[in-house]
């Protein structure tokens, strides 16, 4: 009978338990007045009753778990003064401290951020004597009733400079905390601006670095975070390793007119990602950079920003413009780029060993050739939001690139041979409409599940014209003759794909888990006509699964996970299905608050491009090709980086070495192949080689000079690199180096930069980039900044890209020269408007996007 009772007496508990109300909201800078009806609502049991005028200026920022109505109430009242009376089915709310007047303010730090439960005192300007006081809530907010038109307000927090000054009983808006200064071995130390965490860097931007930027890329060049190089006059992020880099707002994968819509003052942090985990997907990234952002809730946002060159063609126009309505953003973006360029020539000096043991010289002596294309990109975005709650975002972009003029003209020279004219020019039209819907729901308990549908469809025409002709004294005078060769072709592709992804995370105190997967399906169908005829239908699928796992204890961070992909492509009857495991981990140990070090360790893959895979000869001239190979499998990759990083407020430094193996890497292989006549034609083919050795060795020191100021980074790297092909190897070493010095004062910022070229190397290849030497000086007054870009200079005969090739059978020197934008000055001017109130809109945690056409 006793045991009978007692199981009887714990169902009746768990019952109880079951059916008790669980409370749980996340409320941000809402006034009292809306938390409490919010509540009411929420109520199974009791009325809240209070008077709406006198607690709406009170508000609250606080994340609410309770089991019962009255401690949440207890829970946003906070340190305000107010008094709730409970009784069996009525809660009363009133403010202790009746008063028409309020001295309402918000306190934040150096950068921006709120500082809370701060103490808050009123004294009366005559002798001192303590009138009321209040404490600052978790978004920095404080509501101070007092009967006086004016006190002494004196704020105190730990860590900060105690501020004491007179002032009105009225809303003052916000009031800046200094944080304390103290003295170290003869050095003056702040807080450091710069947090270190397992996986990123965490960064607050200073007052002068928001204050110079116009837009998400000024500010990220501002910040000068290491291995990342910001390209302004082409809107480009780019790694000093070589990798991609991802852009995101609010973890959102962000597109350029994102960035460019960003404005510098909603900023609060950005993170650096320097070791991108599982959850990214790109097994090529090198960085991710994560814009924290707070977003407005009513009102609008606009801007309009332009660039225009000197010299050569160059134009880059942006438009966008935001409206908040309650919990909906209308949104429109808009980007327009020109480029014309009139003094482009290709020069290439190559070396040919044929299989009967002889040797030819052949010499491509380049003309000047036109180059031009233009690019307009509409994005059209609506989002519904709740904070905290969920999230609803719909995206249409359309993206149009048109490039009618693409010339690549030559002079071909040969001992024992008469001179000949190779007359290139390439069109292309390429448009892509694409449809984005993303869902995010926060779930109790610290869940997050997130949903993300990407349709996209890829249309292209594509024109090839390569024709060889006798010269003739002039070129004008070579074309009237028939052709020797003509080697052209159009191509019409079309490409459909479908893009889906979920995410669920799941947070603890100490620890974060998350699980996701992503499916991608396209059907890729090109047809070339012309010297060569084929139609290419490709279909691929992909299909990517992961769970990761980060915690932290006490001084030791870490990231483990596993990821699995399945990648299927098939043209026919060719193609091959194949599973990839991609392992990572990484853990960080940190010796003090400014010295930790890094180690990670990851297995990646790479598939073949859908244009390597099409079973389609392409001609250079009648003397090379390049063949597509259906055959190619994937490859997997082996990443060990260990890093350094050490900061203190007169400098930082961030030391990097690693190693990564490539096993049977997909690298070009040329081949001599006999014609019917004789004759040789030397064909480029991509295949599965045997591997690829990288070592390289990076350090990037920054000097803060001047504090806020004046900054100077350096930064030296050293490669080794060893490839196996099945009938080569070959070993690469290369040092690099560069400098950056910025100076920011009053409304001025200026800044020069210098980086010796940088080379990568890959199967028998070496690729040169283009030479930095850049000038960029702005001036900023209110919404507007004026500026001056000074590209390339002291590079008068322009920009050259060089490339080698070390093949048995080919040994090639190419040199690509841009001669009109050397020296060449770029005016911009934006402004910026905006109206309204701010609020942060639920952060994105997925995004996709599909621009492979797949043509070649």
């Amino acid at each position: 009978m006793r045991r009978f009772s007692a199981i009887i007496f714990l169902l009746c508990t768990f019952a109880l338990a079951m059916s008790a109300q669980h409370i749980q909201r996340n409320y941000h800078n809402r006034s009292m007045s809306d938390v409490l009806i919010d509540l009411d609502k929420a109520s199974k049991r009791y009325k809240i009753s209070f008077i709406y005028n006198e607690l709406e200026d009170f508000t609250v920022t606080q994340n609410v778990k309770t089991a019962n109505i009255p401690d949440a109430i207890r829970k946003v009242i906070g340190f305000y003064p107010m008094q709730m009376t409970v009784g069996d089915s009525l809660i009363t709310v009133e403010c202790i401290r009746k008063s028409q007047r309020k001295l309402i303010g918000r306190l934040i730090d150096n950068h921006n951020l709120p500082v809370e439960f701060a103490n808050i005192q009123l004294l009366n300007p005559m002798d001192s004597s303590f009138l009321c006081g209040g404490v600052s809530n978790a978004n920095g907010d404080f509501v101070i009733p007092c009967q006086q038109k004016q006190a002494l307000m004196k704020v105190s927090f730990v860590g900060y400079k105690t501020i004491c000054k007179l002032v009105p009983i009225a809303r003052i808006g916000n009031v800046k905390m200094q944080a304390k200064s103290f003295l170290l071995k003869g050095v003056t130390v702040e807080a450091a601006r710069v947090v270190e965490k397992v996986d990123r860097q965490i960064i607050f931007p200073t007052k002068e670095q928001v204050k110079m930027a116009s837009n998400g890329y000024d500010l990220l060049d501002n910040l000068s975070l290491p291995t990342i190089v910001v390209n302004r006059a082409e809107r480009k992020v780019l790694s000093l390793k070589g990798g991609e880099v991802q852009m995101r707002i609010n973890d959102v994968k962000a597109s350029m007119q994102d960035v460019l819509a960003l404005q510098p003052d909603e900023v609060t942090k950005v993170e650096f990602i320097n070791v991108p985990g599982l959850k990214y997907g790109d097994s090529n990234l090198d960085a991710v950079i994560n814009y924290q952002v707070r977003r407005r809730y009513a009102g609008y946002v606009g801007g309009v920003s332009t660039m225009q060159g000197t010299k050569a063609g160059f134009n880059n126009s942006d438009g966008y413009f935001k409206y908040n309505v309650k919990k909906s953003e209308f949104s429109i973006n808009y980007s327009f780029s020109y480029r014309s360029v009139e003094e482009r020539s290709y020069e290439s000096l190559g070396t040919y060993h044929l299989p009967t043991g002889e040797t030819l010289h052949r010499n491509y002596l380049g003309y000047d050739s036109p180059f031009l294309y233009t690019t307009n990109n509409v994005q059209l975005g609506y989002n519904l939001s709740e904070p905290d709650k969920y999230t609803l975002n719909v995206r249409l972009n359309f993206y149009n690139h048109n490039s009618p003029v693409r010339g690549m003209n030559q002079l071909y020279q040969e001992s024992g041979k008469a001179n000949q004219y190779l007359q290139n020019n390439r069109k292309m039209l390429e448009q892509i409409p694409s449809l984005d819907i993303y869902y995010s729901l926060n779930m109790p308990h610290d869940q997050n599940l997130a949903l993300n549908l990407v349709g996209t469809y890829i249309g292209t025409d594509y024109q090839y014209r390569m024709r060889e002709y006798t010269f003739n004294k002039s070129l004008d005078e070579s074309v009237k003759n028939a052709p020797l060769t003509d080697y052209s072709y159009d191509a019409t592709g079309r490409k459909r794909s479908l893009i889906g992804e979920g995410t669920y995370s799941k947070n603890w105190k100490q620890m974060a888990l998350s699980v996701g997967g992503q499916y991608n399906i396209s059907h890729t169908d090109n047809i070339y006509v012309g010297s060569s005829n084929a139609d290419t239908e490709l279909k691929y699928s992909n299909l990517y699964l992961f769970t990761q796992l980060q915690g932290q204890q006490k001084w030791f961070s870490y990231q483990v996970g596993v990821g699995a992909t399945r990648s299927s492509i098939h043209q026919g009857e060719n193609g091959y299905s194949k599973w990839l495991f991609r392992p990572q981990v990484t853990l960080q140990a940190k010796a003090n608050d400014r010295l930790s070090f890094k180690w990670s360790s990851k297995i990646t893959s790479d598939i073949p491009s859908l244009s390597d895979l099409s079973e389609l000869r392409q001609y250079s001239n009648s003397f090379e090709a390049r063949d597509g190979n259906s055959g190619l499998k994937p490859f997997t990759g082996y990443n060990n980086t260990l890093s350094a990083s050490w900061n203190i407020p007169l400098m930082s430094v961030y030391l990097e070495g690693n190693w990564t193996y490539y096993d049977k890497p997909i690298a070009t292989s040329i081949l001599p192949e006999k014609r019917e006549d004789g004759s040789y034609l030397f064909v480029s083919k991509p295949q599965n080689q045997k591997s690829h050795n990288y070592k390289h060795l990076l350090l990037t020191p920054e000097v803060h000079l001047i504090k806020d100021h004046l900054d100077l980074n350096l930064m030296c790297e050293y490669q080794n690199v060893k490839t196996k092909g099945l009938d080569y190897s070959h070993e690469f070493n290369y040092f690099s180096y560069g400098a950056e010095i910025r100076y920011m004062t009053g409304n001025w910022n200026i800044g020069y930069g210098a980086y010796k070229v940088e080379k990568s190397f890959w199967g028998e290849k070496t690729n040169g980039g283009e030479p930095t030497s850049n000038l960029a000086v702005t001036y900023s007054y209110k919404n507007w900044q004026f500026g001056v870009l000074g590209l390339f200079v002291f590079y008068p005969h322009g920009c050259v890209y060089k490339d080698e090739l070390f093949n048995k059978y080919v040994q090639q020197k190419n040199k690509v020269r841009l001669a009109d934008q050397g020296n060449m000055l770029v005016f911009t001017a934006s402004f910026n408007f905006s109206h309204g109130r701010r609020y942060h809109t639920g952060s994105r945690k997925l995004n996709n996007s599909d621009r492979d056409n797949g043509i070649r």
